[in-house]
């Protein structure tokens, strides 16, 4: 009787055991989000202390760019964009993109690329929820992945409509389950099938090349995903994967020589800002989702078509350098991606999405 009685004890104690493992693991590791109703306005700048009667022509702040083309190459590592000094053994996939690094790192250009830190969990979905709301998806919200719903709180794309922006968008059809009736023109493409490389990147190039010459928008947001597939079927250390970037680099440098066509005084571009982004990164298995640095250390170009601003205060500086085979030093910065959306509304002179507005308030 004694033997059975310990036996029982025991099994009861195990089960309490995983009772409470299972527990702390929901309401830890699967945190839930509670998403707030509300959105900002252009008068909440009233009761700002900083509020003057000058204020009153225009929303938070003087929009500092008139145009912006977003270009996302979906999982594209910091190895693909940053020069090869910046890391201990070069590989066959780096300096690729040589098209960004060349505007980078011109004397007197106003081109700069950025380390950009995203957040796990590192899926497409949750990292343009991110992007757009700068509020930290959860790992629950993975499982909405393959059938997302609308984004219901307040984020950068319903502040630019909202606010008389005009969006256009091609590519990863995500961005339409996302934001279902925000774009004023659209050109969406299936994502799911990653052994497709081609389809989704065509038509991205098919569309984007003639809206360049078009006035009836004012963000464009073109999400390619050729390098994330690419990842998926061969891994990063491949052929398909070389063969994509130099495609990307072909085409990012029509882009600039379109944009750069129409900058002068009084052009369609003379106040455009390019950004060439990722997402997310990707192991070399071609893997996301986790919070690994291959996974999380992605990056953002930035380009203004405008002379040169003046240069950084050194206190306000946080670049990385490195000297290259010439001796000549190449600097990068590194910046969080959750500010994405308050940089890019502020550049736009629109107000910031409710919820990271009152995280940066608060």
């Amino acid at each position: 009787m004694g033997g059975r009685w310990w036996v029982k004890w025991y099994s009861w104690v195990i089960l309490v055991v995983h009772v409470f493992a299972i527990l702390i693991f929901t309401r830890g590791f699967l945190l839930t989000r509670t998403e707030l109703p509300y959105y900002s306005h252009c008068s909440d700048v009233s009761q700002s202390p900083c509020f003057t009667s000058s204020n009153t022509n225009h929303s938070w702040n003087r929009p500092a760019v008139d145009r912006l083309v977003i270009i996302v190459l979906d999982a594209i590592r910091f190895d693909f964009v940053a020069p090869s000094v910046f890391f201990q053994e070069k590989k066959a996939w780096m300096d690729k993109l040589s098209v960004l690094q060349k505007m980078a790192f011109s004397e007197g250009s106003s081109a700069k690329i950025f380390k950009a830190i995203a957040d796990p969990p590192t899926t497409s979905l949750q990292r343009l929820k991110g992007l757009t709301t700068g509020g930290l998806p959860t790992f629950i919200d993975v499982g909405n992945s393959f059938g997302a719903p609308a984004i219901a709180e307040d984020n950068f794309i319903h502040q630019l409509v909202e606010n008389g922006k005009r969006v256009m968008m091609m590519g990863d059809d995500t961005w339409i389950q996302l934001f279902p009736h925000h774009f004023n023109k659209s050109h969406p493409y299936p994502s799911f099938n990653v052994k497709d490389l081609h389809t989704v990147d065509n038509g991205c190039i098919e569309h984007l090349f003639p809206a360049l010459y078009q006035e009836d928008w004012d963000v464009l947001i073109a999400h390619f995903l050729g390098v994330d597939h690419a990842g998926h079927i061969f891994g990063v250390d491949s052929m398909p994967m070389i063969e994509k970037l130099e495609q990307y680099n072909l085409m990012l440098e029509k882009v600039i020589k379109v944009l750069e066509s129409q900058s002068e005084p009084g052009g369609l571009h003379e106040n455009t800002l390019l950004l060439v982004m990722g997402d997310h990164g990707q192991t070399l298995n071609g893997d996301h989702g986790g919070g690994s640095a291959e996974e999380v250390e992605t990056s953002i170009f930035a380009m203004s078509f405008k002379k040169p601003p003046t240069s950084i205060p050194s206190e306000l500086d946080t670049s990385s350098c490195k000297l290259d085979l010439d001796g000549k030093k190449k600097c990068t910065s590194s910046i969080q991606q959750l500010d994405f959306a308050v940089t890019v509304s502020a550049l736009l002179g629109i107000p910031f999405p409710f919820g990271r507005c009152r995280h940066r308030t608060s």
